[in-house]
C-alpha cells in the first residue's frame, strides 16, 4: 500500500499546485479546507496522527458530497466549469486519504478506481506532467491504480477467447454477402479523398487496421479484464435508445464483459434487454486501450483531432436509423454488423422524430419498414452491407445509418470534421 500511495502522490509532485487554481482561490471555503487537507501530502503523511487523519477524511468527504450534490442539481449544461474542476481535485484528494486510511489493500484500490472513474465522468480535466508527457490528473491516477490491482489480484480461471471463426461462419450463414457500397483495398489518400470525402460517398475499406494491436488482443477477454476489468463505464440497457424501454446505468467493465460478451446467453437474443457500451470515450478513460489502435491516415487530411468512440456489445444491439453531422470511420475489430444507409436527400421521407432530442433519428425501422404508416419510405434507396472483422466503413456527414450487431462485437468510430 505504501508504494501505491507514493505512486498516486507522484501524479502531482507539488500538491500545492492544486490550490492555486481559480476554482480554489475564488472560494474561501474551498481554499481553507483544501489547504488543510493537502498539507500532509508534502511529507507523505509521516507526521500525521490518527486524529488529524480522521478529521481531514471527514472534511474531504463532506465537501466532496456537497459538490457532488450540486453537480446533480438542475441542468448538466448549466453546471459551472469551476464546480466540475473542484470535484476533480476533491476526488484526487479523497483517493489519497482513502488509500492511506484503509486496512484492506485490494478493496480500497478497487473503490479508488471507482472514485477516479466517477470523477472522470463528472469532473473536468486537469492537466499534469507524467514522465514529461502531458496527461490528465484522474486518468493517470486510475491507470496507476489499475496496475496495482492487476499485480495484487488473486488468480481466477481464465475466460475463453471469443471464437472469431465461429462468428464468421454464423454470420455467413445468416447474412447475404451482397454489398451495396464500394469496396476499396487500401486506397491511396488522393483516391479516397476524391471518391469519398469530395464525392460524399460511403465505402468499405479493407486492409488499413490489420496492424492494430487491438486486432490480436481485444477478442481475448482476459486481456480486456487486465487493463480495464475494475473500471466503471456507462452502459445502455434496452432495445435501442429511441424506445421507451431504454435506460443507462454504471457498471464495472468486468461485470459487463462477463455477462454480455462472454456468456452463452450473450450469443442469443430474448434473454432480457441487451446491454451496450455505446458511444463512450473509453480510450480517453483507459490509455492502455488507446495504445492498441491508431488514427487512420485518411483522417489527417481534414482533422488532426478526431473524437474516438467505443462500441462493445452482444449480438442484437441496435442503433436505430439516424444521422450525424460529421464524417465517420467505423472500424470493426471483432464481430460483424448489419448496416443500412440512406442518402441525406431522403431525410424528409425518413420521418425524423419531432422532438429536438431525437430530431436526428428516424421513426422508421429500416430493417422492416411499415409502408402503411410511413408511405414515403417506398421512394427511399437503401444501401445494405455487412461489416466484418478488419473492415472499415466510411459514413459521410448526414448520411442515415442503421446498425445492428450480428454477433458479439467491438467497434471503434472516428468522428471528424
Amino acid at each position: 500500500m505504501v508504494q501505491c500511495i507514493k505512486d498516486i502522490l507522484s501524479v502531482v509532485p507539488v500538491q500545492s499546485s492544486l490550490l492555486i487554481r481559480d476554482c480554489v482561490k475564488d472560494n474561501k471555503l474551498y481554499q481553507t479546507v483544501l489547504s488543510t487537507v493537502v498539507e500532509p501530502f508534502a511529507n507523505g503523511f509521516t507526521t500525521v496522527g490518527d486524529k488529524i487523519l480522521s478529521t481531514n477524511l471527514i472534511k474531504v468527504g463532506v465537501l466532496y458530497d456537497a459538490v457532488y450534490n450540486r453537480l446533480h442539481t438542475g441542468q448538466w449544461n448549466a453546471v459551472a466549469t469551476g464546480e466540475r474542476e473542484i470535484f476533480t481535485i476533491l476526488t484526487y484528494i479523497r483517493i489519497v486519504y482513502t488509500l492511506y486510511s484503509s486496512t484492506n489493500i485490494e478493496d480500497s484500490i478497487k473503490h479508488c478506481i471507482y472514485l477516479a472513474d466517477l470523477g472522470l465522468m463528472l469532473g473536468c480535466p486537469i492537466g499534469v506532467d507524467s514522465n514529461d508527457i502531458e496527461t490528465d490528473l484522474l486518468t493517470e491516477t486510475a491507470s496507476k491504480l489499475t496496475k496495482h490491482i492487476a499485480n495484487s489480484n488473486r488468480q481466477e480461471p481464465p475466460l475463453k477467447r471469443i471464437k472469431l471463426e465461429g462468428i464468421a461462419e454464423e454470420v455467413s450463414a445468416t447474412e447475404s454477402k451482397s454489398n451495396d457500397v464500394a469496396i476499396l483495398e487500401c486506397p491511396s489518400l488522393e483516391f479516397f479523398g476524391t471518391l469519398c470525402y469530395d464525392g460524399q460517398q460511403p465505402a468499405v475499406i479493407k486492409g488499413i487496421i490489420d496492424g492494430w494491436p487491438a486486432m490480436d488482443r481485444w477478442h481475448d477477454p482476459n486481456y480486456l479484464l487486465k487493463v480495464a476489468g475494475e473500471r466503471t463505464v456507462p452502459v445502455e440497457i434496452g432495445s435501442q435508445y429511441s424506445n421507451d424501454d431504454w435506460s443507462q446505468k454504471l457498471m464495472k467493465f468486468r461485470d459487463f464483459l462477463e455477462h454480455n460478451i462472454c456468456s452463452v446467453e450473450s450469443c442469443t437474443t430474448g434473454k432480457g434487454p441487451p446491454a451496450y457500451l455505446a458511444q463512450h470515450d473509453l480510450f480517453d478513460q483507459i490509455p492502455a486501450l488507446r495504445a492498441d489502435i491508431a488514427v487512420p491516415d485518411y483522417i489527417g487530411r481534414t482533422d488532426a483531432s478526431p473524437r474516438i468512440k467505443a462500441w462493445l456489445g452482444p449480438k442484437g444491439t441496435v442503433s436505430p436509423l439516424h444521422t450525424d453531422p460529421c464524417n465517420n470511420l467505423l472500424c470493426q475489430v471483432f464481430g460483424a454488423k448489419h448496416i443500412i444507409l440512406a442518402r441525406p436527400e431522403d431525410t424528409e421521407k425518413l420521418y425524423p422524430h419531432d422532438h429536438f432530442i431525437l430530431s436526428n433519428t428516424s421513426q422508421v425501422d429500416a430493417r422492416r419498414p411499415d409502408y402503411d404508416k410511413f408511405p414515403l419510405v417506398r421512394d427511399v434507396r437503401f444501401y445494405r452491407l455487412t461489416l466484418r472483422r478488419g473492415e472499415v466503413l466510411y459514413i459521410p456527414p448526414k448520411w442515415w445509418h442503421y446498425v445492428e450487431s450480428l454477433s458479439p462485437s467491438f467497434s471503434v468510430s472516428f468522428w471528424f470534421e
